[in-house]
């Protein structure tokens, strides 16, 4: 497979059609070719670390996954997020081959900020993908609807 890379990046798994990276986008898109990718698949942070609670197990516990889903010590605010998507879109569409493709998943936390996002950096969304959980975590509140999909855009 040719290099897809200005500079050497530890590749996480490689077969003859495919490389998978691990490791901050932020810094592996920007040591990538322009141009050099057929297809993204991104599942970028939902931003759901706010000391909010889950069902796990059968037990309650916090849904805080880690720093890398906040923006922010206070959290994340609407305008940070979206601000954090369109860069990481952005630098995607750089690498994209002109007829290549993304698919990003998301829930509802995230996915109408990446949606725009995605207009506003010039992709066309084509359709969207729901997907199903068969097994989603309870509505532990009973205020709201159960989180029980998620899109792929």
């Amino acid at each position: 497979m040719e290099n897809l890379f200005t500079m050497k990046v530890p590749l996480y798994f490689e077969t003859e059609e495919s490389q998978l990276i691990l490791g901050d986008s932020f810094k592996i898109l920007t040591k990538m070719k322009p141009e050099s990718i057929d297809m993204i698949f991104a599942d970028p942070p939902y931003f759901l670390s706010n000391d909010g609670i889950t069902c796990q197990g059968g037990k309650m516990v916090l849904v805080n996954k880690g720093s890398w889903d906040k923006l922010s010590e206070s959290g994340t605010s609407v305008e940070e997020k979206h601000k954090f998507n369109r860069k990481w879109i952005k630098l995607c569409k750089k690498v994209l081959k002109p007829n290549g493709t993304i698919w990003i998943s998301g829930t509802l936390h995230n996915i109408y900020s990446i949606g725009m996002a995605l207009e506003q950096e010039g992709f066309k969304i084509i359709n969207n993908i729901t997907w199903q959980k068969t097994n989603p975590p309870p509505n532990l509140a009973c205020r709201c609807f159960t989180h029980s999909t998620e899109t792929i855009l």
